[in-house]
Protein backbone atom coordinates (compact mmCIF):
# COMPACT_ATOMS: atom_id res chain seq x y z
CA UNK A 1 0.00 0.00 0.00
CA UNK A 2 1.18 3.08 -0.79
CA UNK A 3 -0.25 7.09 -0.91
CA UNK A 4 -0.06 8.39 -4.64
CA UNK A 5 -1.24 11.80 -6.22
CA UNK A 6 -4.58 11.24 -8.20
CA UNK A 7 -2.47 12.77 -11.33
CA UNK A 8 0.24 9.91 -11.13
CA UNK A 9 -2.92 7.12 -11.28
CA UNK A 10 -2.71 4.58 -14.03
CA UNK A 11 -5.37 2.07 -15.06
CA UNK A 12 -5.41 -1.26 -13.69
CA UNK A 13 -4.30 0.31 -10.30
CA UNK A 14 -6.01 -1.66 -7.05
CA UNK A 15 -7.22 0.86 -4.43
CA UNK A 16 -6.15 -0.37 -1.00
CA UNK A 17 -8.22 1.90 1.14
CA UNK A 18 -12.23 2.94 0.51
CA UNK A 19 -13.16 6.48 -0.43
CA UNK A 20 -15.86 7.76 0.96
CA UNK A 21 -17.68 10.89 0.09
CA UNK A 22 -18.48 13.99 2.27
CA UNK A 23 -22.13 12.44 2.83
CA UNK A 24 -20.17 9.38 4.22
CA UNK A 25 -21.44 6.93 1.77
CA UNK A 26 -19.16 5.25 -0.28
CA UNK A 27 -17.65 6.16 -3.93
CA UNK A 28 -15.03 3.21 -4.57
CA UNK A 29 -14.29 0.06 -2.32
CA UNK A 30 -10.97 -1.01 -1.23
CA UNK A 31 -9.83 -3.29 -3.98
CA UNK A 32 -11.50 -1.63 -6.93
CA UNK A 33 -9.29 -1.71 -10.01
CA UNK A 34 -9.20 1.82 -11.01
CA UNK A 35 -10.12 2.62 -14.81
CA UNK A 36 -10.00 5.98 -16.45
CA UNK A 37 -13.94 6.63 -15.43
CA UNK A 38 -12.97 6.35 -12.03
CA UNK A 39 -9.61 8.65 -12.03
CA UNK A 40 -11.38 11.38 -13.81
CA UNK A 41 -13.67 11.26 -11.23
CA UNK A 42 -11.42 11.64 -8.77
CA UNK A 43 -9.74 14.16 -10.22
CA UNK A 44 -12.90 16.22 -10.22
CA UNK A 45 -13.91 15.44 -6.54
CA UNK A 46 -10.68 17.77 -5.83
CA UNK A 47 -9.26 14.65 -4.32
CA UNK A 48 -5.31 14.98 -3.95
CA UNK A 49 -4.02 11.54 -3.46
CA UNK A 50 -5.25 7.89 -2.61
CA UNK A 51 -3.78 4.87 -1.36
CA UNK A 52 -3.50 1.90 -3.75
CA UNK A 53 -1.68 -1.54 -3.97
CA UNK A 54 1.79 -2.06 -3.95
CA UNK A 55 2.22 -3.82 -7.61
CA UNK A 56 5.91 -5.29 -6.53
CA UNK A 57 5.88 -6.30 -2.68
CA UNK A 58 1.83 -6.82 -2.76
CA UNK A 59 -0.78 -5.92 -0.02
CA UNK A 60 0.31 -4.62 3.22
CA UNK A 61 -1.82 -3.85 5.92
CA UNK A 62 -1.77 -0.55 8.27
CA UNK A 63 -5.12 0.20 10.48
CA UNK A 64 -5.91 4.05 10.75
CA UNK A 65 -5.86 5.00 14.24
CA UNK A 66 -9.59 5.92 14.32
CA UNK A 67 -11.97 4.36 12.82
CA UNK A 68 -13.57 5.61 9.45
CA UNK A 69 -17.10 5.67 10.82
CA UNK A 70 -16.08 8.33 13.31
CA UNK A 71 -14.56 10.66 11.48
CA UNK A 72 -17.44 10.29 8.98
CA UNK A 73 -20.01 11.09 11.97
CA UNK A 74 -17.62 13.74 13.51
CA UNK A 75 -16.83 15.59 10.43
CA UNK A 76 -21.07 15.53 9.84
CA UNK A 77 -21.72 16.68 13.60
CA UNK A 78 -18.94 19.32 12.80
CA UNK A 79 -20.94 20.68 9.56
CA UNK A 80 -23.84 21.10 11.44
CA UNK A 81 -21.84 23.17 13.79
CA UNK A 82 -20.20 25.65 11.30
CA UNK A 83 -23.78 26.44 9.68
CA UNK A 84 -25.28 27.19 13.09
CA UNK A 85 -22.37 29.46 14.16
CA UNK A 86 -22.77 31.19 10.06
CA UNK A 87 -26.22 32.16 11.69
CA UNK A 88 -25.03 33.12 14.85
CA UNK A 89 -27.39 30.81 16.10
CA UNK A 90 -26.75 29.10 19.86
CA UNK A 91 -24.30 26.04 19.19
CA UNK A 92 -25.42 22.22 20.75
CA UNK A 93 -21.90 21.30 21.38
CA UNK A 94 -23.50 17.49 22.74
CA UNK A 95 -23.17 15.65 19.19
CA UNK A 96 -19.42 17.26 19.44
CA UNK A 97 -18.63 16.42 23.05
CA UNK A 98 -19.90 12.59 21.77
CA UNK A 99 -17.56 12.86 18.73
CA UNK A 100 -14.77 13.66 20.73
CA UNK A 101 -15.21 10.90 23.25
CA UNK A 102 -15.48 8.46 20.64
CA UNK A 103 -12.41 9.77 19.27
CA UNK A 104 -10.31 9.20 22.65
CA UNK A 105 -12.32 5.83 22.64
CA UNK A 106 -10.44 5.09 19.34
CA UNK A 107 -7.02 6.19 20.32
CA UNK A 108 -6.93 4.81 23.70
CA UNK A 109 -7.76 1.05 22.23
CA UNK A 110 -4.70 1.59 19.81
CA UNK A 111 -1.76 -0.39 21.60
CA UNK A 112 1.02 1.58 19.33
CA UNK A 113 -0.30 4.95 18.58
CA UNK A 114 1.20 6.24 16.10
CA UNK A 115 0.01 8.10 13.12
CA UNK A 116 0.56 6.42 10.10
CA UNK A 117 -1.63 7.22 7.37
CA UNK A 118 -3.29 10.51 6.21
CA UNK A 119 -7.38 10.80 5.42
CA UNK A 120 -8.22 11.01 1.99
CA UNK A 121 -10.18 14.25 1.65
CA UNK A 122 -12.41 15.45 -1.49
CA UNK A 123 -12.03 19.43 -2.11
CA UNK A 124 -15.55 19.45 -0.16
CA UNK A 125 -14.54 18.22 3.11
CA UNK A 126 -11.33 19.37 3.36
CA UNK A 127 -11.81 21.61 6.23
CA UNK A 128 -13.48 19.30 8.16
CA UNK A 129 -11.04 16.67 7.70
CA UNK A 130 -8.33 18.89 9.02
CA UNK A 131 -10.17 19.99 11.91
CA UNK A 132 -10.66 16.25 12.92
CA UNK A 133 -6.97 15.64 12.23
CA UNK A 134 -5.65 18.48 14.61
CA UNK A 135 -8.30 16.99 16.98
CA UNK A 136 -6.61 13.64 17.05
CA UNK A 137 -3.16 14.68 16.45
CA UNK A 138 -3.74 17.30 19.82
CA UNK A 139 -5.26 14.64 21.79
CA UNK A 140 -2.13 12.18 20.82
CA UNK A 141 0.01 14.86 22.32
CA UNK A 142 -1.73 15.52 25.18
CA UNK A 143 -1.47 11.58 26.12
CA UNK A 144 2.09 11.94 25.49
CA UNK A 145 1.87 14.71 28.01
CA UNK A 146 -0.10 12.40 30.32
CA UNK A 147 -2.62 14.84 31.08
CA UNK A 148 -5.63 13.66 32.88
CA UNK A 149 -8.75 12.44 30.67
CA UNK A 150 -10.84 15.83 31.60
CA UNK A 151 -7.91 17.94 30.37
CA UNK A 152 -7.96 16.15 27.35
CA UNK A 153 -11.27 16.34 26.64
CA UNK A 154 -11.53 19.84 26.57
CA UNK A 155 -8.30 19.91 24.87
CA UNK A 156 -9.74 17.86 22.21
CA UNK A 157 -13.06 20.05 22.09
CA UNK A 158 -11.01 22.85 21.65
CA UNK A 159 -8.57 21.43 18.69
CA UNK A 160 -11.95 19.92 16.79
CA UNK A 161 -13.27 23.74 16.89
CA UNK A 162 -10.23 25.85 16.60
CA UNK A 163 -11.11 26.98 13.22
CA UNK A 164 -14.83 27.46 13.47
CA UNK A 165 -14.04 31.14 13.18
CA UNK A 166 -13.56 30.70 9.69
CA UNK A 167 -17.27 30.29 9.29
CA UNK A 168 -17.25 33.88 9.58
CA UNK A 169 -14.03 34.92 7.64
CA UNK A 170 -10.85 33.58 6.59
CA UNK A 171 -8.31 35.92 7.33
CA UNK A 172 -6.33 35.85 10.67
CA UNK A 173 -9.02 37.84 12.17
CA UNK A 174 -11.10 34.26 12.04
CA UNK A 175 -9.15 33.44 15.91
CA UNK A 176 -10.76 36.26 17.30
CA UNK A 177 -14.57 35.08 15.81
CA UNK A 178 -13.96 31.90 16.74
CA UNK A 179 -12.81 33.05 20.12
CA UNK A 180 -16.13 34.90 20.27
CA UNK A 181 -18.39 32.17 18.67
CA UNK A 182 -17.10 30.12 21.12
CA UNK A 183 -16.90 32.14 24.79
CA UNK A 184 -20.43 32.56 23.77
CA UNK A 185 -21.27 29.15 23.87
CA UNK A 186 -23.05 28.46 27.33
CA UNK A 187 -22.01 24.99 27.81
CA UNK A 188 -18.52 25.30 26.65
CA UNK A 189 -15.58 25.58 28.97
CA UNK A 190 -13.85 28.72 27.96
CA UNK A 191 -10.52 27.40 27.67
CA UNK A 192 -11.79 25.48 24.91
CA UNK A 193 -12.40 28.62 23.08
CA UNK A 194 -9.03 29.81 23.61
CA UNK A 195 -7.78 27.21 21.62
CA UNK A 196 -9.72 29.24 18.76
CA UNK A 197 -7.92 32.21 20.09
CA UNK A 198 -4.18 31.04 20.52
CA UNK A 199 -3.42 28.30 17.94
CA UNK A 200 -1.64 30.76 15.99
CA UNK A 201 0.49 32.10 18.99
CA UNK A 202 4.05 31.55 18.68
CA UNK A 203 6.53 31.04 22.06
CA UNK A 204 8.21 34.13 20.03
CA UNK A 205 5.63 36.03 20.39
CA UNK A 206 5.63 36.35 16.39
CA UNK A 207 2.22 34.76 16.08
CA UNK A 208 -1.08 36.80 16.11
CA UNK A 209 -3.58 38.05 17.16
CA UNK A 210 -2.10 39.20 20.52
CA UNK A 211 1.27 38.02 19.95
CA UNK A 212 1.61 36.21 23.20
CA UNK A 213 5.18 34.76 24.21
CA UNK A 214 6.32 31.91 25.96
CA UNK A 215 4.43 30.41 28.83
CA UNK A 216 1.55 33.22 28.31
CA UNK A 217 -0.08 31.03 25.05
CA UNK A 218 -2.12 28.04 27.23
CA UNK A 219 -0.70 24.39 27.04
CA UNK A 220 -3.79 23.84 24.46
CA UNK A 221 -3.38 26.46 22.42
CA UNK A 222 0.26 25.12 22.05
CA UNK A 223 -0.65 21.79 21.23
CA UNK A 224 -3.43 23.07 18.55
CA UNK A 225 -0.51 25.23 17.11
CA UNK A 226 1.63 22.58 16.30
CA UNK A 227 -1.12 19.81 15.50
CA UNK A 228 -2.47 22.56 13.12
CA UNK A 229 0.57 23.36 11.33
CA UNK A 230 1.71 19.73 10.55
CA UNK A 231 -1.51 18.87 9.09
CA UNK A 232 -1.31 22.19 7.06
CA UNK A 233 2.03 20.92 5.48
CA UNK A 234 1.74 16.96 5.11
CA UNK A 235 -2.24 17.65 4.14
CA UNK A 236 -2.14 20.65 1.45
CA UNK A 237 -4.35 20.06 -1.51
CA UNK A 238 -1.51 21.44 -3.81
CA UNK A 239 0.76 18.69 -4.40
CA UNK A 240 3.95 20.89 -5.11
CA UNK A 241 3.78 22.29 -1.45
CA UNK A 242 2.78 19.32 0.49
CA UNK A 243 5.63 17.64 2.66
CA UNK A 244 6.77 14.28 3.66
CA UNK A 245 5.80 13.81 6.85
CA UNK A 246 9.33 13.21 8.06
CA UNK A 247 10.05 17.48 5.87
CA UNK A 248 7.12 18.36 8.49
CA UNK A 249 8.26 17.02 11.37
CA UNK A 250 11.85 18.70 10.34
CA UNK A 251 9.87 22.13 10.26
CA UNK A 252 8.54 21.57 13.52
CA UNK A 253 11.47 20.39 15.16
CA UNK A 254 13.66 23.58 14.15
CA UNK A 255 10.89 25.99 15.32
CA UNK A 256 11.29 24.22 18.96
CA UNK A 257 12.15 27.06 21.26
CA UNK A 258 11.06 29.14 18.70
CA UNK A 259 8.13 29.09 17.17
CA UNK A 260 6.94 26.38 19.91
CA UNK A 261 7.72 25.28 23.14
CA UNK A 262 10.23 22.70 23.10
CA UNK A 263 8.19 19.90 25.85
CA UNK A 264 4.96 20.07 23.38
CA UNK A 265 7.26 19.58 20.38
CA UNK A 266 8.95 16.24 21.74
CA UNK A 267 5.08 14.78 22.79
CA UNK A 268 4.02 15.90 19.38
CA UNK A 269 6.78 14.12 17.41
CA UNK A 270 6.53 10.80 19.61
CA UNK A 271 3.46 10.29 17.77
CA UNK A 272 4.09 10.64 14.26
CA UNK A 273 5.58 8.20 12.10
CA UNK A 274 8.35 10.15 9.92
CA UNK A 275 8.54 7.36 7.32
CA UNK A 276 4.74 5.81 7.16
CA UNK A 277 3.90 2.38 6.30
CA UNK A 278 3.94 2.00 2.36
CA UNK A 279 6.66 4.63 1.70
CA UNK A 280 9.12 3.60 -0.72
CA UNK A 281 12.54 4.13 0.65
CA UNK A 282 16.21 3.85 -0.84
CA UNK A 283 18.75 2.96 2.42
CA UNK A 284 22.75 4.55 2.51
CA UNK A 285 23.53 1.15 0.73
CA UNK A 286 21.74 1.35 -1.96
CA UNK A 287 19.07 -1.23 -1.33
CA UNK A 288 15.55 0.28 -2.07
CA UNK A 289 12.41 -1.05 0.14
CA UNK A 290 9.13 -0.25 1.18
CA UNK A 291 8.05 -0.01 4.92
CA UNK A 292 5.99 -2.26 6.44
CA UNK A 293 5.99 -1.13 9.81
CA UNK A 294 6.83 1.37 12.03
CA UNK A 295 8.37 0.66 16.29
CA UNK A 296 6.31 3.14 18.69
CA UNK A 297 9.55 4.33 20.44
CA UNK A 298 11.83 4.01 17.50
CA UNK A 299 10.03 5.56 14.07
CA UNK A 300 13.01 6.12 12.81
CA UNK A 301 14.09 2.69 12.42
CA UNK A 302 11.06 0.50 10.73
CA UNK A 303 11.09 -2.50 9.27
CA UNK A 304 12.01 -3.02 5.38
CA UNK A 305 10.85 -5.02 2.90
CA UNK A 306 13.49 -5.15 0.09
CA UNK A 307 12.67 -4.92 -3.18
CA UNK A 308 15.88 -4.61 -5.23
CA UNK A 309 19.44 -5.17 -3.78
CA UNK A 310 22.55 -2.81 -2.79
CA UNK A 311 23.67 -3.23 -6.94
CA UNK A 312 19.79 -2.94 -7.96
CA UNK A 313 18.74 -6.12 -8.30
CA UNK A 314 15.37 -7.37 -8.07
CA UNK A 315 14.87 -9.40 -5.18
CA UNK A 316 12.94 -12.51 -5.82
CA UNK A 317 11.12 -13.15 -2.30
CA UNK A 318 11.54 -9.67 -0.71
CA UNK A 319 13.22 -10.56 2.79
CA UNK A 320 12.74 -7.65 5.13
CA UNK A 321 15.19 -6.13 7.09
CA UNK A 322 14.57 -4.58 10.64
CA UNK A 323 16.40 -1.33 11.13
CA UNK A 324 16.65 -1.46 14.57
CA UNK A 325 18.81 -4.72 14.38
CA UNK A 326 20.31 -3.56 11.49
CA UNK A 327 22.82 -0.46 13.26
CA UNK A 328 24.97 0.58 10.15
CA UNK A 329 21.76 0.87 7.76
CA UNK A 330 19.65 4.43 7.96
CA UNK A 331 17.02 5.55 5.36
CA UNK A 332 18.76 7.86 2.74
CA UNK A 333 15.94 9.51 0.86
CA UNK A 334 12.20 8.64 -0.15
CA UNK A 335 11.49 7.69 -3.57
CA UNK A 336 9.40 9.64 -6.12
CA UNK A 337 6.61 7.77 -8.04
CA UNK A 338 8.84 7.44 -11.09
CA UNK A 339 11.33 5.82 -9.25
CA UNK A 340 9.18 3.48 -8.06
CA UNK A 341 8.21 2.99 -11.85
CA UNK A 342 11.51 2.33 -12.74
CA UNK A 343 11.20 -0.47 -10.22
CA UNK A 344 8.27 -2.14 -11.65
CA UNK A 345 9.72 -2.36 -14.69
CA UNK A 346 12.58 -4.67 -13.38
CA UNK A 347 9.81 -6.89 -12.62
Amino acid sequence: MRAIEVESLKEDMRLARTIFDDSGRVLLNSGTKLTERYIKRLMDLGIPFIYVEDEIVGPIECEDIIDDRVRIQTIKALKKVVETAKMHEEIDLLPISGMVNAILDDLKGVPNMLMQLLDIRTANTYVYNHSVAVCVLSIMTGMSLELDDLKIKLLGMGALLHDIGKSLSEGPEHTIHGFEILRNTKALNVVAAHVAYQHHERYDGEGFPRKLKGEDIHLFGAITGIANLYDNLVSHPDGDKRLYPYQALEKIVAESGRGFHPEVVKAFCRNIAPYPVGTAVKLNNGAVGVVVSVPKNFSTRPVIKLVSSEVGILMKDFPEIDLLKEKTLFINEILSEKDRRDIAVLK
